[in-house]
């Protein structure tokens, strides 16, 4: 494994803000944030339909945001 340094430590490796997706009058995600660093471990979890597969698909760029920004 590469060693970290302290510039990467604070910069987010994946940085999702404020993204909200809708499907007709479905509303997938209202305001979803996402921060993962480099050597942290993260997880997203919920319910089902809470909207993690939406969140990943826009992060992806499968589904392009309503609003927010990545």
């Amino acid at each position: 494994m590469g060693t970290t340094t302290t510039a990467e430590a604070g910069t987010p490796k994946i940085e999702l803000r404020g993204i909200s997706k809708s499907f007709g009058s479905v509303q997938a995600l209202k305001g979803a944030s996402l921060f993962a660093n480099v050597g942290e471990v993260t997880a997203i979890v919920g319910d089902n339909g809470a909207g993690k597969s939406t969140l990943i698909k826009c992060l992806s760029g499968y589904h392009s945001p309503d609003s927010g920004r990545s």
